[in-house]
């Protein structure tokens, strides 16, 4: 029993290494991540702004705090903006106003048009008779939150019950995933990661050794012997060149990513 159990160490040793240099990594980002804000032509402390009137002052108080406390995570400014307007009743509409807004309003954490993440919700019923929301982002957090993120995390907006429901728990839910998918500080390797490269390995090692066992006892006395004569299998192989031939993949080039040439990222939602 002792010798099948040092085959179970491999995936501690594994999993203990990972995630010891995983520490190594996040500790190391940490220190080397620039707090300090170096943009004053955008008040970072306005976080909200509930034009269309959907919360009370008290929640937008919180929300607002709250938020703020997520945009030093993220290293970027961040406007949760709703309103109720039907010149934006279309998908493309809010888009861009979510992006004119982060450039006429100079947002960004590290300087003026640098990292924002700017979500717009539009509650009027315009042209396709549904409610438009976008996250535009901006900047560095683009490599952290990706477009796919961005249209995942609106998913939330599905839960608000009706035109006439608060949504400032979806709404604080949304500032949650923000803060985690685009938080400037993550662990370079998951646990679910670390335990699954583990157990790969583990099992790995355990059929090489396990195969090696066997060997040993495949070639027995008289293998080669037939009738007290030498008996030899000869085993040639026909096929002596081989041939590789290779042919490029076009990558898509789509995205759900919005304009300012290039510039803004995001992802959007109707419902």
């Amino acid at each position: 029993m002792r010798q099948y159990l040092r085959y179970f160490r491999i995936p501690f040793i594994i999993a203990g290494v990972m995630t010891l240099v995983s520490l190594v990594m996040y500790f190391t980002a940490k220190s080397s991540i620039n707090t300090e804000r170096n943009n004053t032509s955008w008040d970072n402390s306005v976080c909200v702004l509930d034009t269309a009137g959907k919360m009370t002052e008290s929640e937008r108080q919180q929300l607002n705090d709250y938020i703020m406390e997520i945009e030093e995570r993220c290293q970027a400014d961040i406007v949760f903006i709703t309103m109720d307007n039907a010149d934006y009743g279309y998908l493309d509409k809010v888009r861009q106003y979510a992006d004119r807004f982060a450039e006429d309003n100079s947002l960004g954490f590290d300087y003026p048009g640098g990292s924002s993440i700017v979500f717009v919700d539009n509650w009027s019923r315009g042209g396709d008779g549904r409610i438009h929301s976008w996250i535009s982002t901006t900047g560095t957090i683009r490599q952290r939150l990706t477009d796919e993120e961005a249209t995942r995390i609106l998913n939330i907006l599905d839960d608000i019950a009706s035109d006439y429901s608060d949504p400032y728990n979806e709404y604080y839910r949304i500032a949650t995933a923000l803060g985690r998918k685009g938080s400037s500080l993550q662990m370079p390797f998951s646990m679910a990661l670390v335990l699954v490269i583990a157990l790969i390995v583990s099992v790995i090692y355990v059929v090489v050794n396990w195969k090696s066992k066997l060997g040993d006892v495949t070639v027995e006395a008289g293998t080669y012997v037939d009738g007290g004569n030498g008996k030899f299998k000869v085993a040639t192989d026909m096929f002596t060149h081989k041939t590789v031939s290779k042919r490029r993949i076009e990558r898509s080039s789509g995205g759900s990513g919005g304009g300012g040439g290039g510039s803004h990222g995001g992802g959007g939602h109707s419902r």
